[in-house]
């Protein structure tokens, strides 16, 4: 079993481009981040690792912090919260803890079989696609199908051992 430390480990994501104008423009809305999460000035929100565990030919990850987008007076409220990641060799899913339940999941986006790059550092993946997963079509208001493209994700792992 091999882990990786917290240390420069994060997960990058934009969620979606369209998300981020359409609640800050067109609705006049907000997005905020919290919980050690942050927005770089590239729009990108990066989520601190807290644990990453490889087991067999996949990589359990979880991180902390959150993105909120709210507009049209919280009609539209999405809540990205402590994404968890399960990657491998045929794809994997980005999923978030629910609001009021912080042991349930909801699958996200369905990640594209990635292959990572080993570094001095660590390992790297750089820009993994996604597609809405069914079960998050709700979560973003039934604007989003099931299937449609998402910002894709990068993911930085510091190895310990």
């Amino acid at each position: 079993m091999t882990t990786a430390t917290a240390t420069e480990s994060a997960l990058r994501w934009a969620v979606r481009d369209s998300l981020i104008r359409y609640v800050t423009v067109i609705a006049k809305g907000t997005h905020t981040v919290s919980g050690g999460a942050v927005e770089g000035d590239d729009g990108v929100f990066s989520f601190p690792l807290l644990r990453a565990v490889r087991e067999g030919a996949d990589w359990r990850m979880s991180f902390s912090g959150s993105v909120h987008f709210l507009a049209h007076n919280g009609l539209l409220d999405v809540l990205v919260t402590d994404p968890e990641i399960v990657i491998g060799p045929d794809g994997g899913v980005l999923a978030t803890h629910i609001v009021g339940d912080p042991d349930e999941l909801l699958a996200v986006v369905a990640l594209e079989p990635a292959a990572h790059s080993e570094t001095e550092a660590g390992l790297v993946w750089p820009e993994i696609g996604t597609q809405l997963a069914a079960s998050a079509v709700d979560l973003f208001g039934t604007v989003y199908a099931a299937g449609t493209p998402m910002a894709p994700i990068g993911i930085r792992l510091t190895l310990d051992s």
